[in-house]
Parts: structure tokens; C-alpha cells; sequence
């Protein structure tokens, strides 16, 4: 999907097409005086993203593990086996 970029003063005024155009294009950035100031995306795109949010979240709780929590996790699947 391409993004479309448009002014803050476009996207007011055809606010109501770019709601019918953004399935095609995914996301409009939306700028003000020269800089990004937002975005419009499709709910598709929004689902993508709060999934991808929060598998970040869980690999930043994995990454902040110590090494006695890694070390639980080993004997874990030792004790009880792996599932897969």
C-alpha cells in the first residue's frame, strides 16, 4: 500500500473522499507548514499495527528477563517437557 501524501487544508476539505480512497492506499500523511503533522490509516493497517505494538511490548518484557528467569524457564521445559 502507498502513502499518499496530502495538506492538513486538503485533508479537511476532502476528508469525506480520502474515507472511501484510504482502503486502496492504506495511509494518508497528513502535513502542516511543511512537516508531517499525522496520519489517516485503514483499519486494516490499524489492526497490523496494535498487533505489531503489542508483540513489541512482549519482546521488551522477554528482553528485560534476568538470567534466574531464564534459568526457571530452562528447567521448566526440562521438568516438563517442551509441548511442540
Amino acid at each position: 500500500m502507498a502513502v499518499m501524501e496530502v495538506s492538513a487544508i486538503q485533508f479537511t476539505w476532502k476528508f469525506r473522499h480520502m474515507k472511501e480512497d484510504i482502503r486502496e492506499h492504506g495511509m494518508f500523511a497528513v502535513s502542516g507548514h511543511g512537516r508531517t503533522a499525522g496520519a489517516f490509516i485503514s483499519p486494516i493497517a490499524m489492526d497490523e499495527r496494535e498487533l505489531l505494538r503489542c508483540r513489541r511490548r512482549e519482546l521488551a518484557r522477554i528482553e528485560d528477563a534476568d538470567g534466574a528467569f531464564v534459568g526457571g524457564l530452562d528447567r521448566s521445559v526440562v521438568i516438563h517437557g517442551d509441548s511442540e
